[in-house]
């Protein structure tokens, strides 16, 4: 490996998990100038990097000059959640029926974790995302979900500083846990839909008032 693409490659990670952690917002601008005063790199490693994130749907053109952090129409959540209402109940199904006890007890310390008036739910919520996905046994499952998850990441941030959002989260995964622990793969996959649905809802309500911040 060159050291340009070295410098690339990092380039295109600082910038990636910038946007996934919220740091650069859904509909920020982005300009060759700040970013490459932000990242310490030349223009030409900035540029490159900014195609490749705009080829992994996380960067867009503006609709007035240069590009921007790209921002989900009210139509791509629907479409994202959708997607999602369908495969998670599958994998939590899945880890029901495969998980070991050990797997299971991991997940429900991780959800205890979850605190309304806390600042990193976020990063618990992927933690508990990891667990289910490896506990599923389903490598191709945890393929298709884990790239949907990587399109919600800025929306879950966002949905999950919604007033009141993370108790009702709270307790949609207390349930879940409940269900996995009893071993009731029905009851479980129907709590996680029902999650699903509220979360869909809730990220729409959040993108939007952060779009009319933005105005």
């Amino acid at each position: 490996m060159t050291q340009d693409k070295l410098v690339r490659d990092k380039v295109v990670d600082a910038l990636r998990q910038a946007i996934l952690d919220g740091a650069l917002q859904p509909g920020r601008r982005l300009t060759e100038r700040e970013l490459t005063e932000l990242t310490g790199v030349s223009r030409t490693s900035v540029r490159e990097a900014l195609r490749r994130l705009q080829a992994e749907g996380l960067v867009e053109e503006s609709p007035s000059r240069g590009l921007r952090v790209t921002t989900p129409t009210a139509e791509e959540i629907d479409q994202i959640y959708e997607i999602r209402a369908e495969l998670e109940p599958l994998a939590v199904r899945l880890f029901v029926e495969r998980a070991t006890e050990a797997e299971v007890d991991e997940l429900a310390c991780v959800t205890q974790e979850l605190n309304p008036g806390g600042d990193a739910n976020k990063d618990v919520l992927d933690r508990f995302d990891g667990i289910l996905l490896a506990g599923c046994r389903n490598p191709m499952l945890a393929e298709l979900l884990g790239g949907l998850y990587g399109r919600i990441h800025a929306l879950r941030r966002i949905s999950a500083a919604t007033p009141g959002r993370m108790t009702v989260t709270k307790q949609e995964y207390d349930d879940l846990v409940e269900a996995v622990r009893r071993r009731s793969a029905a009851d479980a996959a129907e709590v996680a839909r029902r999650h699903v649905c509220a979360a869909r809802a809730s990220a729409k309500v959040a993108m939007s008032v952060l779009m009319q911040e933005a105005d």
